[in-house]
């Protein structure tokens, strides 16, 4: 009898040792169904941020970027550049020119890390707006727009048009792949900088993929 009850609580335990591996698959696979879902409201976020400044770069007759504008930032290229109106939370068109293969295009607003709950890019507020003196901080998720975005090397370029309609363009001089805790290169500078930051490997996340860069052009006049 002893025997029988014995083999009864194994085949219990080993009943509920299974349901409890089952419980823990399901609620993986549902937080991972959870994350692919708020990912993709994200990137669909960013596209339309991304149409709404393009649209509204045409509608004002804003030059493209990378390209040279004339005039002063009052006048017919006043507000012409980012759509949505003047409520609108787009802050700057982000280009990475250096990957033209890719197409990598976002909208970054202007805030802090919050922002990047339910979008992909933040321009941090308490850094310079682009063109500005000292260190632009813009931080990105990788996922779901940039997933090449770590072929971006020394010498490339990212280009800025911000809503005034000028356009800066940034070139890479340093790039790192570092743990959280050893980045040091979000602090303030005394050049016209750029860095930018964002998660690595691809869907991993454990590291962050930092570069700085350098400015090099504003409206296709190069920086001396």
């Amino acid at each position: 009898m002893w025997r029988f009850r014995g083999r009864r609580l194994a085949l219990v335990a080993g009943c509920l040792l299974v349901l409890a591996g089952v419980g823990i698959t399901v609620h993986g696979l549902l937080q991972q169904a959870k994350v692919q879902q708020a990912v993709a409201a994200r990137g669909q976020n960013d596209v339309n941020a991304v149409n709404s400044w393009l649209a509204g770069s045409a509608s004002g007759s804003a030059a493209p970027v990378g390209t040279a504008t004339t005039g002063t930032a009052t006048g017919t290229a006043a507000n012409t550049c980012g759509g949505g109106g003047s409520d609108s939370d787009a802050y700057a068109l982000v280009e990475f020119t250096g990957l033209p293969q890719y197409g990598y295009v976002g909208v970054t607003v202007d805030g802090n890390w919050t922002n990047l709950d339910d979008r992909s890019m933040v321009h941090w507020s308490g850094s310079p707006a682009p063109g500005g003196k000292g260190n632009v901080i813009i931080a990105f998720h990788r996922e779901p727009d940039y997933q090449y975005i770590d072929q971006l090397a020394v010498g490339k370029t990212v280009t800025i048009q911000d809503r005034s309609c000028q356009t800066y363009v940034y070139t890479i001089t340093q790039r790192w792949d570092l743990t959280p805790s050893d980045v040091t290169q979000l602090v303030p500078t005394s050049g016209q900088e750029l860095t930018l930051i964002t998660c690595d490997p691809w869907w991993q996340d454990y590291n962050r993929l930092v570069w700085r860069a350098d400015l090099t052009s504003v409206d296709g006049v190069p920086v001396s």
